[in-house]
C-alpha cells in the first residue's frame, strides 16, 4: 500500500526548487537560464506528479503488474504532455528556449519521474 505522506517529498523537491529559483530570479542578472520557464516547468511537473499519485493510489497493489502498468502510463502522460507544452512553446515563441534551460528542465523531469517511482515500489 502506497503511504500518503510520500506525496511530502514531492511537494518539499516542488518547495525547495521554487525558493531556489525565486532566489535566483531576484540575484541572478545573467540570463542564460530562463527562471520563468523553469517555475512553470516546476509546476506543470508538480500538479501531474499529484494526479499521478491519485492514479496510483486507486490502483491494485496486489497485482505487480496492475503497479508497472500504472506507473509506465503515468511515465508516457507526463512525456506526451511535456512534448505537447514543448511544441506549443515553441511556435508561440520566435526566440530559443537555450539549452542550459532544457537542460535543467530534463533535471527536474527526472527528480520527479525518481520520485514518482519510488511511490510504487511495494513493501511486503
Amino acid at each position: 500500500m502506497i503511504d500518503r505522506k510520500k506525496i511530502v517529498q514531492v511537494l518539499f523537491v516542488f518547495a525547495f526548487v521554487n525558493i531556489i529559483l525565486f532566489f535566483l530570479n531576484h540575484f541572478y542578472q545573467d540570463r542564460l537560464v530562463k527562471i520563468k520557464f523553469l517555475m512553470v516547468v516546476n509546476l506543470m511537473l508538480i500538479c501531474v506528479s499529484i494526479f499521478n499519485f491519485i492514479r496510483l493510489l486507486k490502483s491494485n497493489h496486489n497485482n505487480p503488474n496492475a503497479v508497472v502498468r500504472s506507473v509506465m502510463v503515468g511515465t508516457m502522460f507526463k512525456m506526451l504532455l511535456f512534448a505537447g507544452a514543448a511544441l506549443a512553446y515553441a511556435s508561440q515563441k520566435n526566440a530559443a528556449v537555450g539549452m542550459p534551460t532544457l537542460l535543467s528542465s530534463m533535471a527536474l523531469y527526472l527528480i520527479y519521474t525518481w520520485l514518482e517511482v519510488s511511490w510504487s515500489k511495494i513493501k511486503k
